[in-house]
């Protein structure tokens, strides 16, 4: 059975109250950030400061397209104090005027894109009346996760609109989503009809029973199985069960259901956990992890980079430098097709291998892309699963190795490149080939998270993501939020990596390229 969209949260929670008062939102959120080509995407934060009661909110385009919303509560994502989104709740449904399409058809909630500096005048201050309840944050979560894809985004993240351009996204009680960019720069407006039929999923309904059901099988197997309790003193595991417990019991919709469960997990702050809902994504815990990187300033020195669409690019500098760039670790062909890559690169005097844009996937795969470098049988991590009811009850210290593959290995001189962006198994394969004679390590430390999961199914289509492993380098230190460091530190900003400037890459090739003339050798040998 499914039920529509709910325009309050369906967690009927007390608000907390107001927390920070302040009608000038251009006071709480400067405009600082601004539209560039190029620019890099925004990671963002949403909490309950973030979130705030309107008594009204309108929106008009040259008559053309006219919104005006009662009471309404809005939630902003935050990108350096800056709004690069706005998600809208208002109280009851409000008609929709339009020339372009949708006509009279009854708004239940709103998404929007527009320029940090056009908050004040979307929202002013007489408009604002104070913080609003916290749990609506889930709802807009909801929201971004779903429609951030849909335009001014890299990598489903945001990034600054220009100035002048407004994306007013409508979720309607007929069904239609309505997704219009009104340019005021121009005096143009666009419905966008591609997105009509690509709503917000329609909630499923859920009996308390089967909530409450899901809900304790999650926290009864985390509270067997997770290994890393012993690294959060600060989280009551079985007080955070009872509280969000009670939110399960409230739940009448398996989504209600999924957002008491993300809760109740993102107290762990694993970047591992997370929560999926039929076709929606939930991850109540994030943290920035920006990318060291240029794929633009890549090509730029490697003009020839071949893409093999195996998880490899390769290519190579005049003067004999390769470049091998694994961007993943889930194409079963990956090891055949990084020994092609060598033998075409094995008569370089230096490689860099570049994993900053490798977000995981299979281990096994990374242990033979790395066993084509490694000298001898070498240990590159460690692990400990729970072993006993207890939270602090873990077993042996398992040893993770690796060892030669291949006719050859490649024997000169190699920089690999890590960066934050270097995720979960990812992190394992720069352990690797940190333990490697010739590797130099390079850019940033890792992203800090690894897991070895089990997937909880749970009723109404819910599926919980459970790490069952502390991870660990050679010498035993948890690389959990601290990540695995580079041998160099290469400190850059996010502004410092352009369509033609690459520090990080600059550096390994610097660095390679101080070899004397005779003394470079070919890595096949």
């Amino acid at each position: 059975m499914k039920i529509g969209l709910l325009l309050l949260p369906l967690l009927a929670l007390v608000s907390l109250g107001a927390r920070a008062f302040a009608g000038d939102l251009t006071k709480v959120y400067p405009a600082t950030l601004d539209f560039a080509d190029g620019q890099a995407p925004r990671e963002w934060t949403c909490g309950p400061d973030d979130v705030w009661e309107l008594k009204s909110f309108h929106f008009d385009h040259l008559g053309q397209l006219d919104l005006t919303l009662g009471k309404t509560t809005v939630v902003f994502g935050v990108a350096e104090k800056n709004v690069v989104w706005a998600a809208l709740f208002p109280e009851k449904p409000a008609k929709l005027r339009s020339q372009v399409g949708g006509d009279g058809e009854q708004v239940t909630s709103v998404w929007m894109r527009f320029h940090p500096a056009h908050l004040g005048e979307l929202f002013p201050a007489k408009t604002v009346a104070k913080n609003g309840p916290e749990e609506q944050i889930a709802w807009a979560r909801r929201m971004c996760a779903w429609k951030i894809s849909s335009g001014w985004q890299a990598n489903n993240l945001p990034v600054i609109p220009r100035k002048g351009s407004i994306v007013l996204d409508c979720e309607t009680v007929e069904g239609p989503r309505r997704y219009f960019v009104a340019d005021k720069e121009q005096g143009k407006l666009e419905l966008v009809a591609a997105f009509e039929k690509r709503p917000l999923p329609a909630l499923v309904a859920l009996d308390e029973s089967a909530a409450v059901r899901a809900f304790d099988a999650v926290w009864e197997a985390f509270d067997k199985e997770y290994a890393k309790f012993g690294s959060l003193p600060d989280v009551d595991w079985k007080k955070e069960g009872e509280l969000w417990r009670k939110r399960a019991e409230k739940a009448r919709t398996t989504f209600a259901a999924a957002v008491a469960i993300d809760g109740l997990t993102a107290k762990l702050r694993d970047l591992h956990v997370w929560v999926r809902c039929g076709d929606e994504f939930l991850q109540g815990y994030s943290r920035p992890r920006p990318l060291n990187a240029s794929y633009e300033a890549v090509r730029k020195a490697f003009p020839e980079l071949a893409n093999t669409r195996h998880n490899v690019q390769w290519g190579k500098t005049e003067d004999g430098v390769g470049y091998v760039l694994v961007d993943g670790l889930n194409d079963k062909e990956l090891a055949a097709t990084i020994d092609d890559v060598l033998e075409k690169l094995g008569g370089c005097f230096g490689l860099v291998v570049d994993l900053r844009f490798n977000g995981g996937g299979d281990e096994l795969l990374a242990r033979d892309v790395a066993a084509r470098f490694v000298d001898s049988r070498r240990t590159y991590s460690t692990n400990r699963y729970r072993n006993g009811p207890r939270h602090d009850q873990l077993g042996d210290v398992l040893a993770r190795d690796f060892e030669p593959r291949g006719p050859w290995r490649f024997e000169s001189p190699v920089v690999c490149l890590q960066g934050q962006k270097t995720f979960s198994s990812a992190e394992s394969m720069a352990l690797m080939f940190a333990q490697c004679p010739q590797v130099t390590t390079m850019g940033d430390r890792t992203g800090g998270s690894s897991a070895n999961p089990r997937r909880l199914e749970l009723a109404g289509g819910i599926q919980v993501n459970l790490p069952r492993w502390i991870d660990m380098d050679p010498e035993g230190r948890a690389i959990e939020n601290v990540g695995v460091a580079p041998d160099v530190e290469v400190k850059a900003a996010g502004a410092d990596f352009t369509p033609t400037k690459d520090p990080v890459l600059d550096a390994a090739l610097a660095l390679l390229r101080k070899q004397e003339p005779a003394e470079r050798k070919p890595g096949k040998r």
